[in-house]
Formats: C-alpha cells, sequence, structure tokens
C-alpha cells in the first residue's frame, strides 16, 4: 500500500501537493455552492497529476468523504421520496458502469469522458426551454442512463439538473438530496473498483486523504451558499464543463497521435 502511495504523491513538488490540496478545497466550496460540477473540477485538477486513469477510483473514494460531510451539512433538506425514486433503477446501472469502465482501455475513458461532458450542455439547455413535466416515472426514467454514466465517468450528476428542478427541488432540498445521491453512486463505485482491482490501497489512501480536504470546502460553501445565485453558478459549471470536456478529448487524441 505504501508503494503505491509513493507512485501517487512520491515524486511531486511541494507545490504541486499544494495545487491539489487547494484544488480540493475550492473544488468542494464550489460544488456546495452550485450543487453540481465539483467531481468534474476535481477531475481537471487531478487527470493531469495522477494520470486518466486513475482519476475516477480516486476521485470515488474523495467524494466518499466529501459527500458524506455534505449530507451532513444539507441534511435538513434531504427528499426520501426523489432519493428513492431515482436510485431503484439507478443504482444497478451504476454497477454496470462501473463494471464497463474497469475493462476500458485509458485512452477510450479520455475520450468518453469528453464527448459526455460536452454534450451535457446542449442537453440541459434543451430540457431546460422545453419545461418537461417531471414526476416519479421520469425521474426513474432518468436513473437509467444516470446511473450507467455515473458509474463510467465523472460529472454525471449533471444530467440530474434539470429533472431536479423541474421536480420542484431548490435550495438545501436540491443539495442535501444531490449529496445523498451522490454518496450512493461514489459508495457503490468504490466496492466495484475494489472487487475489479481497479481500486489498490494506494489509490484508496489517496483518494481518502484528497477528501479530506474537501471537507472545509463543504463547510465554507454551506456558509455561501444563502448570498449566491445558483443560475450564476450554473453558467459556470457550463464553462468548466466544456473545458474539462476539451482536455479529456485532447488527451485521448494525444494518445492516438492525432495532433501528430
Amino acid at each position: 500500500m505504501l508503494e503505491n502511495l509513493t507512485q501517487i504523491f512520491g515524486d511531486l513538488h511541494t507545490g504541486t501537493l499544494v495545487y491539489i490540496v487547494l484544488g480540493a478545497f475550492f473544488s468542494a466550496a464550489f460544488h456546495s455552492i452550485a450543487v453540481f460540477g465539483g467531481g468534474l473540477i476535481l477531475s481537471i485538477v487531478l487527470a493531469p497529476v495522477i494520470g486518466i486513469k486513475a482519476v475516477v477510483p480516486v476521485i470515488a473514494v474523495s467524494l466518499l468523504v466529501s459527500h458524506a460531510s455534505r449530507v451532513w451539512a444539507f441534511r435538513k433538506g434531504f427528499t426520501w421520496n426523489v432519493y428513492r425514486d431515482l436510485m431503484t433503477t439507478a443504482f444497478p446501472g451504476i454497477i454496470v458502469g462501473a463494471v464497463v469502465y474497469s475493462y476500458l482501455p485509458t485512452s477510450a475513458i479520455a475520450l468518453l469522458m469528453g464527448i459526455f461532458l460536452i454534450s451535457m450542455i446542449p442537453l440541459r439547455r434543451l430540457m431546460h426551454r422545453r419545461n418537461v413535466s417531471v414526476g416519479k416515472r421520469t425521474i426513474m426514467g432518468i436513473g437509467v442512463p444516470f446511473g450507467v454514466l455515473s458509474g463510467s465517468t465523472v460529472g454525471a450528476g449533471l444530467i440530474l439538473a434539470p429533472f431536479m428542478l423541474a421536480v420542484g427541488l431548490a435550495g438545501e432540498a436540491l443539495m442535501g438530496t444531490m449529496a445523498a445521491v451522490a454518496l450512493t453512486v461514489n459508495v457503490t463505485k468504490s466496492v466495484v473498483f475494489g472487487g475489479f482491482a481497479v481500486l489498490d490501497p494506494g489509490l484508496a489512501v489517496a483518494g481518502f486523504l484528497i477528501g479530506l480536504c474537501t471537507i472545509p470546502g463543504n463547510l465554507t460553501g454551506r456558509w455561501i451558499v444563502r448570498r449566491t445565485a445558483i443560475r450564476v453558478h450554473i453558467l459556470v459549471v457550463e464553462a468548466v464543463i466544456v473545458a474539462g470536456g476539451c482536455y479529456f478529448i485532447y488527451a485521448a487524441g494525444d494518445h492516438w497521435g492525432w495532433w501528430g
């Protein structure tokens, strides 16, 4: 375990370690304010440092810590019936998606993540413009693609944004419910990754240490959330998504020699 951990952090300069700590802090603060996008920001921060293949399992563990603290911070807003309807269909998909991820090569993971992130922008806006009526069946229906995507990528929670808002969740209700959903996703992924040897002890410890750095960010975000308009941060999240998607597509193309 110590050897694996040394491979991840041992050769990093002090400045790089500070960069990771600050990245974890600010991504958690942003996530607590904007509800979506913290995992995406953290993946963009970590990918150049620990490699694309390690990003998803490391973040799965770090978000266990982060979302557990977020669930506690926004526990009063948790909406059980929406969580239950979504996870009824999403849970099997998370397992399938995590298993699929376990067999994907690094370049395919990068391309998948890049295409997925960029495609979420027009999809979210289309759903918003059409003012889709959302009820129990719709939530259960979206749970299927959400489960598969959340099991194999980072940031799939963004696909839920228009549905959660349309079903009437906002403010702390949205934050508390999404924190519980995200916690369930990352517990499941961590178990599956561990079973398929994607999550070794070194990656698990790295993820846990990074997760600890997110706790102050979550508390800071809770303090800011009542003073910030969520719609402003959704626009910021979209910009981050595009940047992250472009990065992952570039990484995949670079591996395959697309850029010369």
